[in-house]
């Protein structure tokens, strides 16, 4: 293994390594500088992050330049190869961020991030504890981002789903050991504190009481520190940062209560709280543990996607298949897939025929079969036979990888509900400060005994963790929970936006129907044969990926025509085609099209049935007519009724024929539908709606939809259309299902009641819990229980999404 970065201590190239052993988990490699005579210590993993390097022992260099050596390894190529994302001239890429537990410490990280020229963009996930990082190589390395993270206290390393499950374990059983601990000390507390109070009623020699405090305060050190030791870092690295954490009160409150204790033992005078802070220690520990429980049950549906990736691929390769890790398949790699594998890549069937199960992907619950040609995408299950595949898309190329990195934005993006809130939380610790001295100054005048023990109720009770994990919380859920139910969103506030619409338009062809056209009739012209009229026709529609053009190319294969491609092509959107053929110009299309070549209006088709007809002609003559058809999908009718039920008003738009655009209508009972409409008049149409509606969205999947989809307030794709319409798409459609447009409208009211009721929940507990806690009703046990209480109730309520969007598919 060669080291591609030089010594950070004295600069020269790190040579081969000299010693390898070999260990059960682990490869170790021995390294010496020939510079500063250091000896290195490598260690690689020889599991799925076999690329990822740190250096753990060196003598000769100071710790700082030990990390900035350890995290140089990230801006190798290799790395940057299979993790970061290149974005135009940006590079993107998703961190892990360990230590993250409240929302100042999302603020932290995101200020120092941006602080660092070149960095364009910063988001952390409260819930997933993921960051995205977007930046310009040009000014900044990823090297530098982790370690300017790493100075404020927190650690960040590549997101892989393996790791953060590793690191969540981790947590729980260190929060769960220092839960043990304080437990184990507050029981241990109180036997002596009921011997101390019985004492205070009964009498009690003043050398036992001392004794008694005494041992109260060599049992409560230890623990105080190791149990509490959380909180006193969190504050510590918001402190200095600059920052108020969240923290920050309960450090304050259970310091100022294990210092007076600590005072009146040494003092031998007052009275003595290590019970009590020992065991509201024991309390906020027990809070966080459920947090942390309910908050990784929250974002499980997202960490499942992430989890569909494939860890390896069996590949031909070298007359032989050889099972390969993922990363090492390239376009173009013939691959086995044997029933039961996940497919490694997006590519095209070659043999055999399967069922794939495909619900993580689209939401659909049965196995869909696939044939020889057809295509399967990366990340779904082979459930039946095997098969041979030809690798078109391979690592963040591939379906579920894209469709990942479009999740994990949209939850990443705060939505504008979100922004109030987090300016108002940023803010709530000074305030809380600010107020618990003025209940000290207070109660010193009235009752100097309860003035301690009410400031520090007040530290402890506030909790601005709800207001910051309002949104974040139900966004989580919500996109995790899109996502299984095959609606991708790009962004966060698309849901917003969403569930303000009240006006909904959709296209006809690929949306409403099928949008698997059918040639149903020829009318050539004179003279002219049904064979050369659909030949001629097939050969300038070669290339198009419009429904009508793939079904005219589709009835000429079936017939068995043949013709040669066209040497070049000019699409008009909502128009035609013009084909440049080795035989001359042909161009198919609409009647108005056709006139504006042929300069004179074709001849009307006898006997004209609604259906989308289309006209073929060469310079100087019309070759004829040719009549398609599409079928609506089974379930758009009940999808449009349910939305008209939900108070939207539903308009169907089309560049077909009035005659057809009105018989789909009618068989949705859609009372307002406009047909034969350009690109440019369908946007036109979405821009005279927003002056007159709340919101309006569009629903469209063809290259004449993208100029109303960017224009719509918020636009919905069906996937398996053109690309342009998804890439301007706030929302895709992965089944391609219409009840699926019900299904995202009605989680995007949910989501935004659920979040409404999440800021309801904060605001009402700390108008109610602070002037309770000044007021001196509540004791600092008791603060230590209700403090995690409205956390907890802000999680369970966006935990019920997931519940409502089962019932909504039900």
């Amino acid at each position: 293994m060669a080291q591609e970065n030089p010594c950070y201590h004295c600069g020269l190239p790190i040579p081969d390594e000299v010693d390898v052993a070999l260990s059960f988990q682990e490869v170790t490699y021995h390294f010496c500088c020939p510079g500063c005579k250091g000896a290195f210590h490598w260690i690689q993993s020889a599991g799925l992050n076999a690329y990822y390097q740190r250096r753990t022992d060196v003598q000769g260099c100071r710790p700082e330049e030990v990390e900035a050596s350890r995290l140089a390894a990230y801006d190798g190529a290799v790395f940057q190869e299979r993790h970061v994302r290149t974005v135009g001239t940006l590079r993107e890429t998703s961190l892990l961020l360990q230590g993250i537990h409240c929302a100042a410490c999302i603020w932290l990280n995101e200020a120092v991030m941006l602080s660092l020229p070149g960095v364009v963009e910063a988001r952390v996930n409260f819930a997933t504890q993921r960051a995205m990082v977007r930046w310009d190589p040009t000014q900044t390395r990823l090297s530098t981002i982790l370690l300017a993270i790493l100075q404020v206290g927190y650690r960040a390393e590549p997101y892989d789903p393996e790791r953060a499950e590793g690191l969540h374990r981790q947590r729980n059983r260190d929060l769960l050991l220092r839960l043990g601990v304080a437990g184990f000390g507050a029981g241990n507390l109180m036997l002596m504190a009921v011997a101390l109070y019985a004492g205070y009623f009964q009498g009690m020699d003043i050398h036992f009481q001392q004794f008694f405090h005494q041992c109260s305060a060599v049992v409560a050190t230890p623990i105080f520190f190791y149990s509490g030791w959380p909180f006193f870092q969190g504050t510590w690295r918001s402190l200095r940062a600059g920052t108020l954490g969240m923290d920050l009160p309960i450090a304050l409150g259970a310091t100022a209560t294990y210092g007076t204790s600590m005072v009146a033992t040494l003092s031998g005078h007052g009275e003595v709280y290590f019970d009590s802070v020992i065991l509201f220690l024991f309390i906020l520990l027990t809070g966080r543990y459920l947090e942390n429980a309910a908050r990784r049950r929250a974002a499980g549906a997202t960490e499942r996607l992430l989890a569909l990736a494939p860890r390896t691929a069996t590949v031909w390769r070298a007359g032989v298949w050889s099972v390969l890790p993922i990363h090492e398949v390239v376009v173009g790699d013939r691959l086995l897939v044997k029933p039961g594998d996940k497919i490694p890549a997006d590519g095209l069937l070659l043999t055999g025929v399967t069922a794939v199960d495909e619900s993580m992907l689209t939401g659909e619950s049965l196995p869909v079969t696939r044939q020889v040609g057809e295509r399967v995408l990366g990340g779904t299950l082979n459930v039946e036979g095997g098969f041979e595949m030809q690798a078109e898309r391979v690592g963040e190329a591939a379906a579920w990888a894209r469709i990942s990195h479009l999740v994990e934005r949209a939850q990443a993006q705060r939505p504008p509900s979100q922004q109030l809130a987090d300016r108002v939380a940023a803010g709530f610790v000074g305030v809380v400060l600010v107020l618990a001295v003025v209940t000290y100054l207070g109660w010193s005048l009235v009752a100097p005994e309860q003035a301690l023990l009410n400031s520090v109720a007040l530290l402890i009770i506030t909790c601005p963790c709800a207001l910051g994990m309002a949104t974040p919380a139900a966004m989580v859920v919500a996109t995790g929970q899109a996502a299984r139910q095959g609606i991708l969103l790009k962004s966060g506030a698309a849901l917003e936006t969403l569930s303000r619409v009240r006006h909904l338009v959709l296209d006809k062809t690929g949306t409403v129907t099928l949008g698997m056209v059918q040639l149903t009739t020829l009318y050539p012209a004179v003279g002219v044969s049904e064979a050369e009229l659909l030949g001629q026709a097939a050969m300038a529609e070669h290339y198009s990926e419009h429904p009508i053009g793939r079904a005219i190319v589709r009835a000429a294969t079936e017939r068995g025509l043949h013709w040669s491609p066209p040497q070049q092509v000019r699409n008009q959107p909502g128009l035609g085609v013009t084909a440049e053929t080795a035989t001359g110009t042909v161009w198919v299309g609409r009647a108005g099209f056709i006139a504006q070549q042929l300069a004179a209006a074709p001849d009307e088709p006898p006997g004209r049935q609604p259906a989308s007809w289309v006209v073929c002609a060469v310079p100087g003559r019309m070759l004829g007519w040719l009549a398609l058809n599409d079928r609506v999908k089974a379930d758009a009718l009940a999808a449009v009724t349910t939305l008209q039920g939900m108070g939207l008003t539903v308009t169907l738009l089309s560049g077909d024929h009035r005659q057809t655009v009105a018989e789909t209508a009618r068989l949705l009972q859609i009372a307002a539908f406009h047909g034969e409409m350009m690109p440019e008049e369908k946007e036109a149409f979405v821009q005279r709606v927003q002056a007159t509606a709340v919101g309006v969205a569009m629903v469209g999947d063809g290259i004449n939809d993208a100029p109303a989809l960017a224009r719509a307030d918020v636009a919905l794709a069906m996937a398996g259309g053109a690309d342009l319409s998804t890439e301007v798409a706030d929302i895709v459609l992965l089944n391609g299902r219409m009840t699926t447009v019900a299904v995202a409208v009605a989680l995007a009211r949910q989501t935004m009641r659920v979040i409404r009721q999440n800021y309801g929940i904060s605001l009402v507990y700390n108008l109610i819990a602070i002037p309770l806690a000044m007021a001196g009703y509540v004791h600092p046990l008791t603060a230590a229980v209700a403090m995690p209480i409205s956390s907890l109730l802000v999680i369970g309520n966006a935990l019920s999404l997931a519940r409502f969007a089962e019932r909504s598919t039900s």
